[in-house]
This record gives structure tokens, sequence and C-alpha cells, in this order.
């Protein structure tokens, strides 16, 4: 027999202020629920619901929160990222990364200062584009003047298919955008002098999260990231996807309570000497025994 209900016991979602609850949980996931008290349900909420959103972008890497309207549409929020928004504040930079992206000095032709970084990529021939080797190292590149104007030169050291290696480097040259889709960020450079002369390393370096992060692609980036990740880039959105919508419902939760919890206990059985009304009592089961006719 079910428990009466407490009705002067106040719920957990009641307890505290509903629209500080509110607030909460809409900018992170759980977190509505540790102000509420409910410890458990919000640890679970904060790390399964932020841990699905944050492994789908690293396995997208990067390239997965976004905003992208196509030109022409009236819609200015994708339903892709439509789904991503309910995770919370880890997919508001979507909403400027588009301005910050579309700046006029949002370019690098040159090397405007000393630049030093790690440098995961191949070594290749200038002529055919044929893989000569794989290079993992550090790249440090310089302004200098040259002969037809200002040069970016400078040196790679580290390990081509693992054996040890130092390489000169300049003439032509290519750096991706300071800001744009993804933390790795292309590199392309001549390699000049001795028997590597004729040649050039295509690779990237590691771009800051906040430039990369939240960050629309172009539709050459997004090819090229779909085409080599393939189904684990589809993956990677569908974890964001959930991870957003699953967040909706822990709001609904934290605001309005879960579907169960009150009312449902079990009626303790009444003292002997406690009075009760008999109209509020459940009938005597009868005791069926041998003796009894059926």
């Amino acid at each position: 027999m079910p428990i009466a209900p407490d009705v002067e016991r106040k719920k957990p979602w009641e307890a505290g202020n509903v629209f500080v609850a509110l607030i909460l949980a809409v900018l992170v996931p759980g977190l509505g629920h540790l102000y509420q008290g409910r410890i458990v349900k919000g640890f679970i909420y904060l790390f399964g619901i932020l841990g699905l959103f944050l492994w789908g972008v690293k396995l997208g890497e990067g390239v997965v929160v976004y905003n992208l309207p196509e030109k022409g549409l009236t819609r200015k929020i994708t339903l892709h990222y439509a789904a991503q928004f309910g995770a919370g504040l880890v997919s508001y930079p979507a909403l400027w990364q588009k301005q910050r992206v579309a700046k006029n000095n949002n370019t690098m032709i040159e090397v405007d200062r000393t630049l030093s970084a790690n440098f995961k990529g191949i070594l290749i021939e200038s002529n055919s584009d044929a893989e000569a080797g794989k290079l993992d190292g550090v790249i440090k590149l310089k302004p200098e003047s040259g002969e037809y104007g200002p040069e970016t030169k400078g040196t790679f050291t580290g390990k081509l298919d693992g054996q040890p290696v130092k390489l000169e480097l300049g003439g032509k040259f290519f750096l991706d955008r300071p800001i744009a889709a993804g933390f790795r960020r292309t590199l392309k450079i001549g390699v000049t002098g001795g028997i590597e002369n004729g040649r050039a390393i295509i690779g990237s370096i590691p771009r800051p999260f906040f430039d990369g992060y939240g960050v629309p692609p172009d539709q050459d980036q997004l090819q090229e990231v779909t085409g080599r990740l393939g189904k684990q880039h589809e993956l990677a959105l569908v974890f964001t996807w959930i991870a957003g919508l699953l967040n909706i419902l822990a709001i609904w939760d934290c605001v309005q309570g879960p579907a169960y919890g009150f009312g449902d206990e079990v009626w303790p059985t009444p003292k002997p000497d406690e009075k009760t009304d008999p109209d509020k009592l459940d009938p005597p089961i009868p005791v069926i025994n041998a003796t009894t006719p059926v």
C-alpha cells in the first residue's frame, strides 16, 4: 500500500530559486541539479552529457561545432547547430566565430614575426608531390629580406621516418589563416640547400583553441575532413546532437522534477492504538484455508 506523501516536505527542485536553477542548467549540464543539492543526478548529467559532447568534438578534430547556413536561406540557424545549442556554453562560441573569421586581417601570406611550433607532416617532391617520408619535429620560421622583397625562411629539426634530420627552409610558402575551423593549421614551405633542394614539406602546426573552436569551415576544408575521417566525422556530429537534445530533458528535470519520486512510496502499517478512519482503510483480505468453502 502506498504511503501518503508529506505535503509539508519541499521537493528538491523547489528548495532553491527555480529561476537560478534554470539558468545554471541551461549554461552547463547538471549544474542546476548541483545547485539544488541533487548531487548524484547532477554529476551524471555533467559528466555524461558534457563528456559526450566533448568526445564528439575530439573525434571530429574540432570541425564539428559550427553554424553554417546555406546561402539564400532565410533561416539564420541550421538544424545542425540548433541541436548542439542545447548543450549550453560549450556551443555558444559558434555564435560569434563566424564574425571573427570574416575579418579582413584573418589572412597570413608571410610570417611577420619569428614562429616556432611543433610540426607534423610529410616531405614531398616539389614537382610530382610524391611523398618522400613522414616528418615529426619542430619548425622555426622568421621573416627576412630577400632579393625580391620579404621572404620566409627557417629550419625544421626532428625526424624523417624515424631518423634525425635538419632541413633548411625557404622559397614558396603557405600558411593557413590564423582563425579557421579545427585545431591544426596547414603549412607548406620549400626545402633549400644540399641534396634536399627541390623538395618541400607540407603538414600542420597547432592552432590556439579559441581560434579554431566553433569556427565554420569553408567547403574545401569540410570536404577534406569528411573525406579523411569518413564515418568518424558523422559519428562525432551525432554525439554532439545527442548531447544537446539530452540536456533539454535535463533542464526540464531540473525545473519540473522527475516523472516519479513522490507519492509512490509504501504506506506504513497503522499501529493498533492509532485512530484511523474506517472508510480510508483497505478492506481485509480473506484468508483461504482447507476448511473454508470456495
